[in-house]
């Protein structure tokens, strides 16, 4: 899910109601609630045991490092650590744990890639904290910093595997696993249902729906092969349903209902619920620098969005991301792209860079750097084999692609498309400053009528070696699904988003899923 969800929890505080006969029906069962609070306890204290095991292993491993692998290559390290270093780790993994709860990574439950960075940032600040309590206590002499900063490094390797590792047995043994009923059959109702059956990692099992239109009555969800999903009832039978079925988490996603109607069935439904998650109307608003905000006299909820890519000091900071890694890039490709250069020039006349006009940021063009993989007549070849090919030609005018044959393209290049190397020389076009390693697709000047208004938010942002569009299924999304991909990717950029992209990048490039 994103961040323009907005969940509401129980707040614990006692029930006004008319009679208590009321106040009793209102509340889950005793029993279903000692069995909840049991199994969630039992969950937090696996995902804790195993986080743990994480930061056992990480400082093990440093330890190890320290005392047989630095001595051996460096004369300023002794094999010899404080005698107090291992006492000293308990405290330390205190600070982490408790770091890692007070970011809610034992309670609230998140997509795996947005898991990672919550972990990411709970790894850092706690590590910040054990050297600042080491500074303060003076404690130097009883630790061991090259340990420390050792295990550090691990623990960002190491956490994520042994919390994925945890998430998993948990799941297998049916624990990892909050019961949902959604309320509101539509599109949007229907879109959550496939999201939370597509994520294992988020533990939301949907069990079926709840409808007042009359029309969904018998309406049926084909969610997965074997999951079929159907209406339950209606909003009003919530508390039946729950009781009935074991469900403690609601989902309201009825983005047509009037305010007043959601307000009313929201109150309503956060006296019988655990957690209420209510999906607003507000689809294609950017999320990931999305915050709530709430107003007490006035009692008003405010979601307030920022554009990320105005602000200098996110600017300088993708650009200085983008010089470090691609510097890196650039050292270690050096001797693939050599390989390749020869390649060229032995299997077909002509250059071995092609550069192509392309438009970049603001709309203005540069010229594109890439292997060439076409002949030199490539243009020609084209247009006769899209007039001899009707087939072709709509494929061309829908995808701006041949996602099959392609007579323009060499054999070396077949390979080097496959692989996606082709773009390797694109490395020097973000260190020019004219390309960055992540953002929208260098379009052609001449697609950029077919751009239309997307154009205004796409050019803000720097054209990219990959992007949202390549991990998203690359040449087998359409060309207006491509433009709705890079403006949602522009509207919601974050370093964060990068990075992920970028490991995402490998995996798609490995599996050669969409590279034609």
């Amino acid at each position: 899910m994103n961040n323009s969800q907005v969940e509401i929890r129980k707040t614990g505080r006692q029930i006004v109601t008319q009679s208590n006969e009321a106040a009793i029906a209102l509340r889950p069962a005793p029993t279903l609630d000692l069995a909840h609070a049991f199994w969630g306890a039992f969950e937090i204290t696996l995902l804790a045991a195993m986080d743990f095991l994480g930061i056992a292993t990480s400082f093990m491993l440093a330890l190890l490092i320290r005392i047989r692998t630095l001595p051996a290559l460096s004369p300023l390290y002794s094999s010899m650590v404080p005698d107090r270093l291992i006492n000293n780790f308990w405290w330390l993994t205190g600070i982490v744990l408790g770091i890692l709860a007070f970011e809610g990574l034992y309670t609230a439950r998140y997509p795996f890639w947005r898991e990672l960075q919550r972990l990411v940032k709970g790894i850092t600040l706690a590590f910040l904290v054990v050297f600042t309590v080491i500074f303060m206590a003076k404690l130097s002499s009883e630790v061991s910093r090259t340990v420390l900063t050792l295990t550090y490094l691990f623990c960002l390797l190491i956490l994520p595997f042994c919390r994925y590792t945890g998430k998993t047995i948990l799941s297998r043994l049916g624990l990892w696993r909050r019961k949902v009923v959604i309320l509101g059959a539509g599109k949007t109702g229907e879109l959550v249902a496939k999201i939370f059956s597509s994520d294992s990692y988020l533990g939301y099992e949907v069990v079926g729906f709840l409808e007042d239109d009359p029309g969904k009555k018998h309406k049926t969800f084909a969610i997965k092969k074997d999951t079929i999903l159907k209406v339950l009832g209606n909003f009003s039978d919530a508390q039946e349903v729950m009781q009935r079925l074991g469900v403690r988490h609601l989902v309201v996603a009825a983005p047509g209902m009037p305010s007043q109607e959601l307000v009313k069935l929201v109150n309503r439904l956060q006296r019988e619920a655990a957690s209420v998650l209510v999906i607003p109307d507000l689809l294609g608003v950017p999320v990931s620098s999305a915050e709530i905000d709430y107003f007490f006299e006035e009692q008003m909820l405010g979601f307030r969005v920022r554009n990320n890519l105005s602000d200098p000091v996110n600017m300088v900071l993708k650009r200085t991301f983008d010089l470090v890694v691609g510097s890196i890039a650039l050292l270690v490709s050096a001797p693939i792209m050599a390989i390749i250069a020869l390649a060229i020039k032995l299997d077909s006349p002509g250059p071995v860079i092609f550069a192509h006009k392309r438009i970049g940021r603001w709309g203005k063009e540069f010229k594109c750097y890439k292997f060439r993989t076409m002949y030199l007549n490539n243009e020609e070849i084209l247009q006769r084999y899209l007039a001899s090919n009707p087939a072709a030609k709509e494929e061309w005018e829908k995808y701006a692609k041949l996602k099959g044959y392609d007579p323009r393209v060499t054999r070396v290049g077949r390979f080097l498309r496959k692989l996606s190397l082709d773009e390797l020389p694109q490395i020097f076009n973000v260190l020019k400053g004219e390309m960055s390693l992540v953002g929208p697709r260098p379009y052609l000047p001449r697609e950029r009528f077919r751009m239309d208004n997307f154009a205004e938010t796409i050019l803000l942002a720097r054209p990219g070696i990959t992007g949202l569009w390549q991990i998203s299924g690359r040449n087998e999304i359409d060309f207006e699904g491509r433009l709705n991909l890079e403006s949602w990717y522009v509207r919601n950029w974050s370093l964060w988003l990068d990075i992920v992209i970028l490991i995402r990048t490998v995996g798609v490039v490995l599996a050669r899923r969409g590279a034609y």
